[in-house]
């Protein structure tokens, strides 16, 4: 009980902090199996697994990681919000 009283206050002192969303970064994953993701600058759609869209590549993919998702394969994308707060240290 301790714990959970404990996570509540902080989760609230997180959410009330001055984060601000800073870009969006949408997640490629295949077969159930993170591979990698891309930022992106703006939101085309919605957030996290509602916004869920299952492709077939018609092109290589190259992501960040240098990992790449070949021509006919098939893959599913997430995508999430970036955020952050800038620093003045």
């Amino acid at each position: 009980m301790v714990y959970l009283i404990l996570y509540l206050k902080t989760f609230q002192s997180i959410t009330n902090s001055d984060m601000t969303t800073i870009g969006y970064f949408e997640e490629f994953i295949i077969d159930g199996k993170f591979i990698g993701c891309k930022n992106c600058s703006e939101q085309d759609r919605e957030i996290g697994y509602y916004g869920k869209i299952v492709s077939i590549a018609s092109e290589d993919i190259i992501l960040e990681n240098n990992k790449k998702i070949k021509k006919g394969q098939q893959y599913y994308t997430r995508y999430y919000p970036l955020n952050g707060r800038i620093s003045n240290g």
